[in-house]
């Protein structure tokens, strides 16, 4: 015997005394039992607690077991798994029906089993043999408390009153149904009399009973679960998609000349048994008789046949029957002519290869089959593939009903969540339960379970309804299946953790093959049909789904977790770098400025999961190898133009500190990637290290290469961006002018650097309110592009987006739309709906629809446009505030008033932190506080908030820029309003004063 198997005669102890503990439970109100019942009903849940611990101390060491232990324990555990059968045995033949017959029942059960079996001995000899193992020296999982709770259940046990009154031992009269017969039973050694044979004296110890054997049909029994788990009907969730399939499949037709037969497949924990067993109790299908049968294994599935035999047959002693008896009765009477609409639930038939299930289908031609199992493909009948809900809603709904919190459906945490388990029931199910014992937030359960997958390994938790398979081991038992029916597909599963779960496909493995590749994965990846045919075997076990039409496979979230935190405990960093070799070699030869394409977010993704936390806490990814510190670098610059900023800038850290250390501070690729990292920190919106990072790399590139060379030039346009952004628009300027002369001279007017300094430099002119010169560069870097690139290349869709809103800043409104939904819909195509640039757009045309008086449209817009942004970008992002503030206008202008303060002022607090108070951006949110403000009434604080914008933007555009001018106006209305006519002459002056010390500076 084996660890394996050891624990595997723990679980069988288990399902039978949980079996025996929701019998009980399903009988309680309906009638009282001995008070003997009811000690040991009480007692049973200690017995399993204690058990589930033990077997979850096994798991870890299953493997390093000693064979010896596992033989001695091998005795000790079928011992205890017998004794708890009968128990089961007892509960379910007694405790169903009226309370006036249940005697009589439990008299037979206990002749039939014979001396020592009643509940109480059982018990007591159960409980002895789980002290046993508990207490074993390799196995030693009890704790003191648990070994005085044992104590403690063997002493009451000896103590309490027999379940039998003595009365059941006497006088009991049975018929033969042959002849006139009185017999006159003793309990014990005694004397029979018996009228109608030759007199004479026997002496006897035990009864003898002529069984009854009525094997005729007596009708419709109705829906007999027997041992199948109990699933409160408000836990069921969703399906009604599943179950109208199913009752088209096997909707009850007597005209039918054929057994119509369903197999429900799909992963574990997808719900397989929950779903037939609500489409038995629904209603559905209008069955007369519904049988529900353990097919986990034959000798499970053979026992269910004789429950059903107790049940259906006037049998007295149906334990004498043998097995094929058994089952040949109960075909039989499934096969009557007059008994056409029943349900046979043929349950976790999971290892076909164990037995052959079809020899226990009744060979008629009526009736309906279901059979739930993971390897759907070795069963016969009508396929039905149960998938994770399809609908957020579902999933919302199981946290909500399993945690008993109301704010599941509203919590955005909630949501976020429920689509990280991707509507796997049973993740779904364990995840709400245990919020249902816990006082963590959603947001903390998700935060830990990215942290740690199995929150509570020592405690693991298990739902009565999905039996002894929990989240954590429900694919323990499929995997062992595969390592001996396929170990190469085993091994690529372990290896497929180290991938992203959402797209596989063979040219993605077959090209970060290298002479150092392992010989299994040489083997398996060299020939695309090796590579198929073991891909196929992890579909059949349901580990990944394959997709036809674009040639890939998928696995579930669930299961990738489970990949990675069951098979690689040890995390392989040789599996970690074949991963990085993959993706490098993918993209290798691509052009980087495609790199923004939606065609390239499956790459980005695997490379996302390089950074994963484990991988990291590992300290895999931090040393990168010389020859591979360029290939970093450009995955860093994938991971960026796809918006994974966090990831890239881990990645870009990465081949910073190993260019430094392997090239020198200096080396032109290390100044590259000092470069990279200032557009990612740009990106992010973090200026001050974005021009930390290109102030170095433009000393460096100036000293290495010369002012005049591509790379310097480039970073000088990087700091004129930034400078931009920073609201220093005269030093963007100069920058950006300094960066096209050198364009223009070193590569020409039409190179791709010069054209993209151009656009540019035509942003800060349209900042600046240089409309005609802001025009001039637009349309003269979008004939450049499209030249060079095509209409519908990413650069063309960005100059194209900068002239819309150059046409809406103009009042072309009607060409300002035409040209922005050109933008949206190439963007959509080429990057997705939720990238930055795309999103970017989406916020300009919800401020064009403002414009136009399109107030619903605009605020349709924009809220996409934040809620794409503070989801991929983060609250305090500037381009977040940014369309937070135009929410804000759009608010003021529906009359929303305190909505839109709201909104304002947290818009200007981030801007304050992210950008500043005196940045340009900053100066545009106090300037519209400011007039909200005077449309409420509060003047003081409007009058504070448009002088703080007027200051500022004196300082920082200018006494002639249109903004200024705006904030000029503003503050006029307001001092004209309240007749303060003097403040309105003093404030031109002022501004009067600032133009001339302007151009006298000039």
């Amino acid at each position: 015997m084996s660890g394996l198997e050891v624990i595997g005669g723990i679980s069988a102890i288990i399902t039978l005394l949980d079996a025996s503990i929701k019998i009980y439970d399903r009988a309680r109100n309906g009638m009282k039992l001995p008070e003997t019942f009811e000690s040991v009903q009480c007692r049973l849940p200690v017995i399993l607690h204690i058990l589930q611990t033990c077997k979850s101390g096994l798991e870890s060491r299953k493997d390093s077991m000693p064979s010896d232990v596992c033989d001695a324990l091998e005795n000790i555990v079928d011992a205890c798994t017998e004794k708890a059968q009968k128990l089961r045995d007892i509960f379910e033949m007694v405790i169903p029906g009226e309370r006036d017959t249940w005697e009589k029942r439990y008299a037979k059960v206990i002749r039939r089993l014979g001396k020592g079996n009643k509940v109480e001995e059982l018990m007591a000899a159960l409980t002895q043999d789980v002290q046993l193992v508990v207490n074993n020296n390799a196995v030693n999982s009890a704790t003191p408390e648990q070994n005085l709770e044992l104590d403690n259940i063997c002493n009451e046990m000896k103590s309490v009153k027999s379940s039998t009154p003595e009365r059941e031992h006497t006088a009991l009269a049975f018929h033969s149904g042959g002849g006139a017969q009185n017999n006159n039973v003793s309990s014990g050694y005694g004397q029979q009399i018996n009228n109608n044979a030759h007199v004479g004296t026997q002496n006897f110890h035990s009864v003898t009973v002529k069984q009854k054997t009525d094997f005729s049909f007596r009708g419709p029994v109705g829906i007999l679960h027997g041992q199948a788990p109990y699933i409160a009907s408000e836990l069921f969730v969703g399906r009604g998609y599943e179950l109208d399939d199913i009752k088209k499949i096997l909707h009850p037709d007597c005209k039918a000349q054929k057994q119509r037969r369903l197999v429900l497949g799909g992963m574990g924990g997808i719900g397989k048994t929950q779903l037939a067993i609500a489409y038995a109790e629904t209603g559905r299908g209008s069955y007369k008789s519904v049988f529900w049968l353990n097919a986990v294994s034959e000798a499970a599935l053979k026992d269910s046949f004789r429950s059903i035999a107790s049940l259906i047959f006037d049998v007295e002693e149906p334990g004498v029957l043998e097995d094929k008896e058994v089952v040949r009765r109960v075909q039989q009477w499934l096969c009557a002519p007059r008994n056409t609409e029943w349900l046979l639930i043929f349950d976790n038939y999971d290892d076909p290869a164990q037995f052959q299930i079809d020899r226990y289908y009744p060979p008629a031609s009526h009736g309906a089959i279901v059979i739930t199992t993971r390897r759907p493909d070795l069963v016969a009948g009508t396929p039905l593939h149960v998938k994770p809900f399809r609908n957020i809603e579902d999933s919302l709904a199981v946290l909500k009903t399993r945690s008993k919190r109301d704010s599941a459906q509203s919590d955005p945490h909630a949501k976020l969540l429920a689509e990280r388990l991707a509507g796997l029931p049973l993740a779904l199910a364990t995840t709400g339960t245990y919020l249902h014992r816990s006082t963590f937030t959603f947001e903390r359960y998700l935060r830990e379970y990215e942290k740690r997958w199995n929150i509570s390994p020592h405690r693991p938790l298990q739902l009565q309804e999905y039996q002894e398979r929990t989240l954590y081991t429900t694919w323990d038992l499929s995997y062992s299946r595969l390592e001996k029916e396929d170990p190469v597909a085993a091994k690529l599963l372990k290896l497929l953790a180290y991938f992203d779960n959402g797209r596989l496909w063979y040219e993605l493995f077959q090209a970060g093959l290298n002479d150092s590749s392992p010989e299994w994965l040489r083997e398996v990846i060299e020939d695309d049909v090796n590579f198929n045919g073991a891909m196929g075997a992890l579909t059949e076990y349901f580990f990944v789904e394959s997709h036809h039409t674009s040639g890939s496979w998928s696995m579930h979230n669930c299961v990738h977790d489970w990949t990675l935190a069951a098979l690689n405990k040890n995390i392989d960093a040789s599996l970690c770098w074949f991963v990085f070799d993959c993706i490098s070699a993918s993209i290798g030869d691509n052009r980087v400025d495609d790199f923004a394409n939606l065609s390239y977010s499956a790459l980005a993704a695997h490379a996302t999961r390089l950074l994963q936390q484990r991988f990291c806490d590992n300290d895999v990814s931090y040393d990168i190898a010389p020859h591979r510190l360029d290939q970093a670098s450009l995955i860093a610059n994938l991971l960026r133009d796809q918006v994974l900023l966090v990831a890239a800038e881990k990645m870009y850290q990465r081949a910073l500190a190993g260019k430094e250390k392997a090239l020198g501070a200096h080396h032109t690729s290390t100044l590259q990637t000092v470069n990279d990292l200032g557009v990612l920190y740009r990106n992010q919106g973090r200026l001050r290290q974005a021009e930390q990072m290109y102030r170095r790399a433009l000393a460096g590139r100036e000293e290495a290469l010369g002012v005049h060379h591509i790379s310097t030039l480039d970073t000088v346009r990087n700091l004129g961006i930034v400078y931009r952004l920073q609201g220093r628009l005269d030093q963007a300027e100069q920058k950006l002018q300094q960066g096209l002369a050198g364009c223009e001279k070193a590569l020409g007017a039409d190179h791709i650097l010069t054209l993209d300094t151009v656009n540019n430099l035509g942003i800060v002119y349209c900042v600046q309110g240089k409309l005609d010169q802001a025009e001039h560069m637009y349309q003269r870097a979008l004939a450049g592009r499209k030249k060079a690139f095509g209409a519908d290349h990413i650069l063309t869709l960005h100059t194209v987006n900068n002239l819309g809103i150059l046409y809406r800043v103009l009042g072309n409104l009607v060409q300002a739309e035409q040209i922005l939904q050109c933008a949206l819909a190439g963007k959509e195509k080429a990057l997705g709906a939720d990238h930055t640039s795309t999103l970017e757009t989406v916020n300009n045309l919800g401020l064009l629809y403002h414009v136009q008086g399109n107030l619903d449209q605009a605020e349709q817009m924009l809220q996409r446009a934040l809620a794409g942004r503070v989801k991929v970008l983060g609250t305090d992002h500037i381009s977040t505030l940014r369309t937070a503030n135009n929410l804000g206008i759009l608010n003021c202008a529906q009359g929303r008033l305190d909505r839109a303060e709201q909104i304002y002022q947290q818009a200007l607090a981030g801007r304050e932190k992210v950008l500043g108070a005196d940045h340009a951006s900053t100066l545009n949110t106090v300037n519209n506080l400011g007039i909200l403000y005077r449309v409420q009434g509060k003047l003081d604080r409007a009058e504070l908030m448009l002088q703080r914008a007027l200051d500022g933007r004196l300082l920082v555009l200018g006494a002639d820029h249109t903004s200024t001018h705006d904030t000029i106006n503003n503050l006029e209305i307001l001092y004209r309003a309240q007749g303060r006519l003097d403040q309105v002459e003093q404030m031109n002056m002022r501004v009067k004063l600032g133009q001339e010390t302007e151009n006298s500076a000039i």
